[in-house]
């Protein structure tokens, strides 16, 4: 899920209000299972092989977030944190697939940036990115493509993992605010967006809305699991996040507290 506050924490909890899913078992209960504590401006996380990769800023004015450095720090599953990326500008989105780290950037001279990383930390290749703001704007990457939202045109920009823009979906929600992505696991022709109060899941090929929802107080994060559920942290900028479960497929609640 991706934060905004200095020191973030996420509470997962058991919990019996669970409603049921057409097309997937609902979950028995959530748990807390780990705690990560990220003292800085944290503004996304991924996870990975059992750890956690988050994109922390530091002498960030919590407005506009221009300058300063921009860090992706890694913590393992014993609660180690270390420094293994570091950037000039601020990482507004982190992603982790089968290893290669993909980070967006804004730059302290302006402009976007989408660099890439391997699996030990070396950068691999970058590319510009258009249609960026001072929102905080979250990137969605699958195995073959990386989407990322374009506000200025209301489009998600389909990049090949190279960098080659592919296509742009009309994705007519995005406003000049906030924008989280994410993918599910199975349908590889969707990605779900969360902005401006309301979550949609969008088709890739037409740009058609299979569907949306406005019944969440407040959302922002989203992140997908390998079920097709949909994560969204519900609650605006509160200290305390909560997590609503939404079905991928249909987008009805499936648990939530």
């Amino acid at each position: 899920m991706t934060g905004k506050h200095r020191q973030s924490e996420v509470t997962l909890r058991q919990s019996d209000r669970l409603m049921t899913s057409p097309s997937q078992a609902p979950p028995t209960g959530m748990r807390l299972t780990r705690r990560v504590v990220v003292i800085c401006l944290c503004l996304s996380m991924s996870q990975y092989d059992d750890e956690t990769y988050a994109a922390c800023n530091g002498g960030v004015h919590r407005v506009t977030y221009v300058g300063g450095i921009g860090e992706v720090n890694r913590v393992t599953r014993d609660g180690q944190s270390s420094r293994v990326i570091s950037v000039d500008g601020n990482i507004h989105s982190v992603s982790v697939t089968d290893g290669v780290i993909y980070a967006l950037v804004r730059e302290w001279a302006g402009g976007w940036s989408v660099r890439v990383y391997d699996s030990e930390y070396q950068p691999t290749r970058s590319w510009r990115h258009s249609g960026g703001s001072i929102f905080l704007t979250q990137i969605a990457v699958r195995k073959d493509r990386v989407l990322v939202p374009d506000r200025e045109s209301k489009t998600i920009i389909q990049y090949s993992l190279t960098g080659e823009v592919e296509t742009r979906i009309p994705c007519p929600i995005l406003k000049a605010d906030h924008t989280w992505l994410c993918v599910t696991s199975s349908r590889h022709d969707a990605v779900i967006v969360s902005c401006r109060g309301t979550v949609s899941c969008i088709d890739l090929s037409t740009g058609d809305c299979l569907w949306s929802t406005v019944s969440l107080e407040e959302p922002s994060a989203v992140c997908c699991d390998d079920a097709d559920r949909v994560y969204v942290a519900v609650g605006g900028e509160s200290d305390t996040i909560q997590i609503a479960v939404l079905d991928g497929v249909t987008g009805k609640a499936v648990f939530t507290f």
